[in-house]
């Protein structure tokens, strides 16, 4: 425990939670609709976490043994999940099997339960879903942590079933610490057995702020609604949706959402979509030697013209030339470079 709380405190240097767009990340879509052949899936969006929901039997059943932590210095995979917000993934019942990054090489692990899966800003991991599973996954955005608990019944059965639920994020206490601490952790080459305590007080943490967080307040409930779809699409920006089909998921009309969006976010349903999928372009620029049509299908833009004359109209530059330009800056000897080596490791 003195490892724990050691690593705790001398990580406060700086946030590593990039936000993509004005920081209204909440909980989104987990890491765990990208599955094979675009699986498709089952969601109910709620906004809080009502308790009957929290695995505590499950958790306390098999404590965090194993931590794998994810990569990101080779190229993910069409279709594998990459937020700017950290994760911790816990597999409840079943064998939950993903393809990582770890020790320089694309892996497919298996975890079961007594293990788990961080995965830090701007990293990925591809869930197969090959194997009847449930796991909870915890997302870690800046104004609201999310909770969702999903169940794969295998290749045989095309659905997920995702419950996802939300509470306002922590500014102060132990849970900003123990993030930091991971992501400071994740930072350094040596594997660090702390990864295992840290995700277990981490999981308590979480599970402690669920039973305690009341219901949000009438006048907050609209800008909370916001916060939530805008963080869904930044989970699903490389997918077909449109205005209808988010409208429907959240059970509103599409004249009800667009509303939301001019009050709430100022700018329309589909801007705010277009930003974020510009902002995950720039990423993908700046760190990936991908063509510029793998760019383009990575996020949700319908072929690669259409995402340059959108790039240019949002930027003022071609994906080329923002390019070009970045690898310049991040040459220079004074540039602000990604910290830590970004490689996935088993600790």
């Amino acid at each position: 425990m003195y490892l724990l709380f050691h690593f705790c405190n001398i990580c406060l240097t700086r946030r590593r939670l990039s936000d993509m767009l004005d920081g209204t990340q909440t909980a989104s879509r987990p890491s765990l609709h990208f599955g094979t052949g675009g699986r498709c899936h089952e969601t109910n969006m709620q906004p809080s976490v009502p308790l009957d929901w929290w695995p505590e039997s499950l958790l306390a059943r098999h404590s965090v043994r194993e931590v794998f932590v994810c990569g990101r210095q080779l190229h993910p995979p069409l279709f594998s999940h990459i937020v700017t917000f950290p994760r911790l993934e816990i597999p409840l019942k079943g064998g939950y099997e993903n393809r990582i990054e770890q020790d320089g090489k694309i892996e497919t692990v298996c975890l079961r339960p007594g293990s788990a899966l961080f995965v830090p800003p701007n990293c990925w991991n591809y869930p197969t879903w090959e194997r009847k599973v449930e796991i909870m996954s915890l997302l870690f955005g800046k104004k609201q942590l999310g909770v969702s608990i999903v169940s794969a019944r295998g290749p045989t059965t095309p659905q997920l079933v995702a419950n996802k639920f939300a509470v306002p994020s922590p500014v102060s206490g132990p849970i900003p610490h123990i993030l930091e601490a991971m992501l400071e952790l994740h930072s350094v080459k040596e594997p660090s057995a702390a990864f295992a305590e840290l995700a277990k007080a981490l999981i308590q943490c979480v599970q402690r702020l669920v039973h305690e967080s009341p219901a949000p307040e009438a006048e907050n409930r609209g800008q909370s609604f916001f916060e939530r779809v805008c963080v869904y699409l930044q989970g699903n920006y490389q997918n077909d949706i449109t205005r209808d089909s988010v409208a429907h998921l959240f059970a509103v009309s599409p004249n009800h959402l667009s509303r939301v969006f001019h009050r709430h976010g100022h700018m329309t349903f589909i801007d705010y979509l277009t930003h974020v999928r510009i902002a995950r372009s720039k990423f993908l620029l700046c760190h990936y030697n991908f063509k510029l049509e793998d760019v383009a299908v990575r996020c949700g833009f319908r072929d690669a013209p259409y995402f340059c004359r959108v790039f240019k109209r949002l930027t003022k530059a071609t994906p080329v030339e923002y390019r070009a330009r970045m690898l310049q800056h991040a040459a220079a000897p004074d540039a602000d470079k990604p910290q830590g080596n970004g490689s996935g490791r088993r600790v």
